[in-house]
C-alpha cells in the first residue's frame, strides 16, 4: 500500500494524515472543539489540496476506531467507510491503545507498558501492552485510584498526563497532546509485514465504556 489516508477521532485530540510510502505527505493534529464532523472534512481537503491528492489516488484508509468517546469515534470511522466504499478502497481499522503502545515498542519500558485513554468523569480506560492481543480495555481506573492499581515500574503513555501524574510521584510516562501520526505509520507498516491486515478488517468501534441507550418514553 503506497498511498494512505489516516483518521483518528478517538478522543478530543484529533489527527488526519496522509503518507506515501514511509513518507508523511500532510499532517495536521489539533484538539477539537466539540464539532469533530466538520473540522475534519476541513482538515481532508485541505490535505488533498496540499498534497495534490484525491480520493481515487489512495491505496487504503487507515482509521482508529478506539476505545475514546461514543461520538468522536463514530465521526471518524463514518467518513472512512464512506471513502472506502465511494472509492472501492482497502480501509484497515486500528485499535487506539495499539497507535499509543506501538511508538514505545522499542523502548525500555517494553515489558511494562500501559497505554491510558480518557474515559471520561476522571477515570481512564486502559491496556497493558502484554494484552495487546485482546480488543476490549483492560479496565478503567479513576485517577485517584493509580497508585493502587499499578506499580511505579510501569511506564504510561497516552495524551494529556501530566495533569494526573503531577499528584503522584515514582511513576514514569510519556505526556503529549495528540497520538503521533508516525507511529500509525509505523502501525500500518508492522500490520503489513506481519500479513495481518485481515486481522484488522474489523471495524466495530471499541468503546471507553459501554454505550448508555435510553428506550424511548
Amino acid at each position: 500500500m503506497k498511498n494512505i489516508l489516516s483518521i483518528d477521532t478517538s478522543t478530543k485530540n484529533v489527527s488526519v494524515s496522509i503518507f506515501s510510502g514511509n513518507e508523511t505527505l500532510y499532517e495536521n493534529c489539533w484538539t477539537s472543539k466539540n464539532n469533530h464532523s466538520i473540522e475534519l472534512i476541513d482538515s481532508i481537503k485541505n490535505g488533498f489540496k496540499e498534497t495534490d491528492l484525491n480520493q481515487t489516488d489512495f491505496d487504503c484508509i487507515a482509521v482508529a476506531i478506539g476505545p475514546g468517546g461514543f461520538s468522536s469515534i463514530r465521526v471518524g470511522m463514518s467518513l472512512s467507510l464512506g471513502i472506502a466504499k465511494n472509492n472501492n478502497l482497502k480501509i484497515i481499522g486500528m485499535p487506539t491503545f495499539e497507535i499509543e503502545l506501538e511508538g514505545h515498542k522499542n523502548s525500555n519500558y517494553k515489558n511494562n507498558l500501559v497505554a491510558l485513554i480518557p474515559a471520561g468523569f476522571d477515570a481512564f480506560c486502559w491496556k497493558d501492552i502484554n494484552n495487546i492481543n485482546t480488543r476490549e480495555p483492560d479496565g478503567i481506573v479513576n485517577v485517584n485510584d493509580i497508585d493502587k492499581i499499578f506499580s511505579t515500574d510501569t511506564f504510561f503513555c497516552g495524551e494529556n498526563l501530566s495533569s494526573i501524574f503531577e499528584n503522584f510521584s515514582g511513576f514514569k510516562y510519556a505526556d503529549r497532546s495528540y497520538r503521533k501520526p508516525e507511529n500509525i505509520l509505523k502501525l500500518i507498516r508492522r500490520i503489513e509485514s506481519e500479513g495481518d491486515i485481515e486481522k484488522y478488517s474489523d471495524l466495530n468501534p471499541i468503546y471507553s465504556r459501554s454505550p448508555n441507550i435510553t428506550k424511548k418514553k
